[in-house]
C-alpha cells in the first residue's frame, strides 16, 4: 500500500499545476501532452496525474478537465 502524503508530489510549487474539473472545484494534477508520431501519425497524448481522492473513477469518464485554458475530456 502506497503510504506517500501525495500533496507533497502534487504541490503546484513543483510539478503539478491546478485544473478546473468538472466545472466544480480545482484539483492538482501533473499534466503532460507529449508529442507522438506512431507510425507516421502525429499526434499528442495528454496525461494527467492526480489524486484518487479527486476523481472517482465510476462517475469521472466523460466529465472536463481544463488545464490552462484547454478543456480535456476524461476517458
Amino acid at each position: 500500500m502506497f503510504t506517500e502524503d501525495l500533496d507533497e508530489f502534487l504541490s503546484d510549487d513543483d510539478f503539478a499545476q491546478v485544473a478546473r474539473y468538472d466545472d466544480a472545484r480545482d484539483v492538482r494534477v501533473i499534466f503532460d501532452a507529449a508529442y507522438v508520431d506512431a507510425l507516421g501519425v502525429q499526434s499528442t497524448g495528454p496525461v494527467a496525474l492526480g489524486k484518487a481522492s479527486d476523481f472517482t473513477a465510476a462517475s469521472c469518464i466523460g466529465n472536463a478537465l481544463v488545464i490552462d485554458g484547454t478543456t480535456y475530456t476524461i476517458r
